[in-house]
């Protein structure tokens, strides 16, 4: 199933020589939303999987470019207080990348053979030890294991826990959406916001994560595209209809609170015929599934679907592809089975992902209860690293 992480898994096994066919529900590559991620310690796990060639064009899928953080001192996670704009928490993230997902995407997907338009529907094991694919279709496939890595509404994951596979709604409003302004005040915005990614915290506990995501001409700043994400608490009546006036709605919180520039004034510019999606901030907290003797498991989001307020899930995604890889390569080099070299991977799954997706929740919790209650959130005694075993310069 294609996205970034899958494509990065597919890469993996292509330069395994373990054959495998990808699909993907969307029609082409491109798709209608996109958004940024933050690349950090995963980044060498991702270069092992694919192409050097591609690896070499991972800044080209920056949203800006022309941006080198490193180089600038600010590769670095700033949380600011969104009412003064100062400087409330700060945290290295060495050598980190934010990437457009649709240009990675787009990279990643290049040398593969993604087969589009492929809805999944279920799966059946076979008498023969194999396992059988369907699709809305109608279309079938075999093979020896069918690998869920469809995101987090991940439907091979419902399949295969139907009662246990279904995601949490957490008690947050969420909008996450894209938007563009005049040249002036484009300039005027991105300007004022940090150059890797800009994260605010109202003292009312209110969450606005701003970057520009897109840049089609450097020189003319009517062209450019940003991502506004904002989380906040469920406390009003009006917060709990997720269908209409949706801007209107955010415009109003950030307008009643008071927020500092360049925050006040990326809100207040967005233009009203700007599209605000419905959006609930879901996770699914990793469980035990029964791999059916290794041919079925679950990776990246669809594996463990977590909150973004630690900034964990992308990396996660990346990690567990190369893991995934890691297990089949030694299958096909015969030092174990498929079932062992599978439920090996999906044992340390269960346990990371559980355990990911459970330090996320608590930050995204603390996140919104006050920047005097920060200081005891996960990412102050993490950072930007894993909770785990994962082992990247800079990160340890």
């Amino acid at each position: 199933m294609q996205g970034p992480a899958g494509c990065a898994l597919a890469h993996g096994l292509k330069k395994a020589g373990i054959s495998f066919n990808i699909y993907d529900k969307g029609a082409d590559v491109y798709r209608h939303r996109h958004w940024a991620f933050t690349l950090g310690w995963a980044r060498p796990y991702l270069f092992d999987l694919i192409p050097e060639e591609l690896s070499a064009q991972i800044n080209s899928c920056q949203v800006d470019p022309y941006v080198d953080c490193a180089a600038l001192g600010e590769d670095r996670i700033v949380i600011y207080n969104g009412q003064t704009r100062s400087e409330a928490f700060a945290f290295p993230i060495p050598q980190a990348r934010e990437i457009n997902i649709r240009r990675l995407r787009m990279l990643l997907a290049e040398r593969l053979d993604v087969k589009y338009s492929k809805s999944f529907s279920h799966y059946e094991t076979t008498e023969n030890g194999g396992v059988k694919v369907y699709f809305e279709d109608g279309s079938t496939d075999e093979g020896d294991m069918v690998i869920g890595i469809d995101g987090a509404m991940s439907k091979v994951r419902r399949c295969l826990l139907p009662r246990e596979g279904n995601m949490d709604t957490l008690p947050f409003a969420l909008m996450n959406f894209n938007a563009s302004y005049t040249a002036e005040q484009a300039l005027f915005i991105k300007e004022h916001l940090h150059p890797l990614v800009d994260i605010a915290i109202h003292p009312k506990g209110h969450y606005i994560r701003a970057n520009v995501l897109d840049m089609p001409d450097e020189k003319d700043a009517s062209t450019w595209t940003f991502q506004i994400l904002s989380t906040w608490p469920l406390k009003y009546v009006e917060d709990h209809d997720n269908e209409t006036d949706r801007l209107q709605r955010l415009k109003a919180h950030v307008k009643r609170d008071g927020w500092a520039e360049p925050y006040k004034s990326a809100i207040e510019w967005i233009p009203e015929d700007t599209s605000v999606l419905r959006d609930q901030l879901k996770i699914w907290k990793t469980v035990p599934w029964d791999n059916q003797d290794g041919r079925v498991t679950l990776c990246g989001d669809a594996a463990h679907a977590m909150t973004f307020h630690r900034g964990q899930g992308a990396n996660n995604a990346f990690y567990s592809a190369h893991c995934l890889v890691e297990a089949l390569k030694s299958v096909q080099s015969g030092t174990a089975s498929l079932k062992d070299a599978v439920t090996a991977y999906d044992e340390s799954i269960w346990k990371r992902g559980a355990n990911e997706v459970q330090i996320s929740k608590a930050q995204t919790f603390f996140t919104h209860d006050g920047l005097e209650n920060f200081i005891n959130s996960p990412v102050m005694q993490l950072g930007t690293k894993p909770s785990h075993a994962a082992k990247t310069e800079g990160y340890q």
